[in-house]
């Protein structure tokens, strides 16, 4: 009788205790999945280091991601001689000379090798005296581009892949002085000079770009760039454009457990589509801090030195520029 009472009882608890038990092992498959899903990193990564960019160096993973940037750039320490004609005199001063810049950039992973590409960006320049506005520069201009990114090798530790571009710029240079005249003359000359100059630019161009994970705190980007097509170079002329970057990212949350990376690079370019006629090459130097606390988002700002040689002054023109900018990746 007592082992009938007991088996009894032992069906009765295993009918009372099973759906407790199913639901509570569906609750920790759903815990252990909700927690897979959010450790999965959307953010340019490799293992557990997340890369941090600089604006010269994009990354090469092939992912869907939405980039807003805003940013400005000013002239700082530079010195521009100008000779008066009407009294052979020469005298120095500041260019004070504002630029403001915005745009985003779009890309759409259609398969897990290939990503559509574009870009959309603006600038501004604003001079706040006479000599500035008469430097060389350019007043306003626009760019669209249109591409694709290839990956074309990866493991544990390494990205590489290859991207083609369409690139269309339309600017507007404003230029008293001419193309290589630093002197003042009578109103009446410089009515005859061209003052305003618009322009048309078409390239096609094609870069490399590898990333690689030396440790969960320390990696590498490198992007290589060629471009051919019509460039504003004095005339309307084809010639053959490149770019060479290279930054060291820091993953500050695998070293001192702090939501931040660090970019800390620079590059060199032979022209750049925002100057009008500049001596190549052209050189930067660029540090970025980022907010990378999220698996998916990321918010940075960045600063960099920009060294500009335009003909016809026997300076260099120093441009310290700063953006910000947020990144959604998914």
């Amino acid at each position: 009788m007592k082992n009938s009472i007991k088996i009894l009882l032992t069906l009765s608890l295993s009918l009372l205790i099973e759906p407790f038990s199913t639901t509570f092992a569906q609750t920790l498959d759903s815990v252990f999945t909700s927690v897979q899903f959010y450790d999965t990193t959307y953010l340019p990564s490799r293992g557990k280091h997340i890369f941090t960019t600089i604006q010269s160096v994009e990354d090469p993973f092939v992912s869907t991601k939405f980039l807003l940037g805003f940013g400005t750039a000013q002239i700082i320490e530079s010195e521009v001689p100008v000779t008066i004609g009407e009294y052979s005199k020469t005298i120095t001063y500041n260019p004070d000379i504002s630029y403001f810049t915005g745009g985003l950039n779009i890309q759409l992973a259609v398969r897990d090798w290939a990503a559509l590409k574009i870009k959309v960006y603006g600038l501004a320049k604003l001079g706040n005296n006479f000599f500035s506005l008469a430097s060389e520069g350019v007043s306003a201009a626009s760019n669209f581009s249109i591409g694709w990114l290839f990956r074309i090798a990866q493991n544990e530790d390494l990205m590489f892949s290859g991207a083609i571009d369409l690139n269309r710029a339309d600017l507007t240079f404003i230029n008293i002085f001419g193309s290589a005249d630093t002197t003042i003359t009578p109103s009446d000359t410089l009515i005859q000079k061209q003052v305003f100059t618009s322009f048309q630019s078409l390239t096609t161009s094609a870069d490399l770009r590898f990333a690689y994970k030396f440790s969960n705190v320390f990696g590498a980007l490198t992007r290589i760039s060629g471009a051919l097509g019509d460039f504003y170079a004095g005339e309307n002329e084809s010639q053959f454009q490149y770019t060479f970057g290279l930054a060291l990212s820091i993953d500050l949350r695998n070293w001192i457990s702090i939501p931040f990376g660090i970019g800390l690079g620079g590059s060199i370019t032979s022209t750049d589509w925002r100057f009008q006629e500049a001596k190549p090459p052209l050189y930067s130097t660029n540090l970025n801090i980022a907010f990378i606390n999220r698996n998916d988002f990321t918010l940075g700002v960045e600063g960099y030195v920009q060294f500009v040689e335009p003909p016809g002054y026997d300076v260099t023109f120093k441009y310290f520029n700063a953006r910000l900018y947020m990144g959604y990746y998914f």
